[in-house]
C-alpha cells in the first residue's frame, strides 16, 4: 500500500546542501517581491481608480437627479407669492 498519509509521516530528513537552501531563499524572495508588487499596484493604481470612479459616479448621479427634478414655477413679476399661516386665538 502506498497511500499519501503514510508518505507524509515517513518523509526523509531534508537535505542541508547549498542548492536546496538557495532555492528556498529564492522562492521566498520571489514570493515577497510578488506580494510587494501586488500591494503597490493596489495602493497606487487600483485605489485611486476606485476613488475617481466613486467621485465621478457621485457627480453624475447628482446631475441626473437635478435634471429629473421638476423646475420650480415662477410667479409673474407683478404677483407676490407668499404662504400665510393663520393662528387662531381664543
Amino acid at each position: 500500500m502506498d497511500y499519501a498519509a503514510f508518505r507524509i509521516g515517513a518523509a526523509k530528513a531534508r537535505s542541508r546542501g547549498l542548492l536546496p537552501t538557495v532555492a528556498r531563499v529564492a522562492i521566498a524572495l520571489a514570493a515577497g517581491i510578488a506580494l510587494l508588487a501586488m500591494t503597490l499596484v493596489g495602493l497606487f493604481i487600483v485605489l485611486p481608480l476606485l476613488l475617481l470612479g466613486a467621485a465621478a459616479s457621485y457627480f453624475y448621479l447628482r446631475r441626473r437627479m437635478r435634471q429629473m427634478r421638476p423646475a420650480p414655477r415662477r410667479a409673474p413679476d407683478d404677483v407676490i407669492d407668499a404662504e400665510y399661516t393663520v393662528i387662531d386665538h381664543r
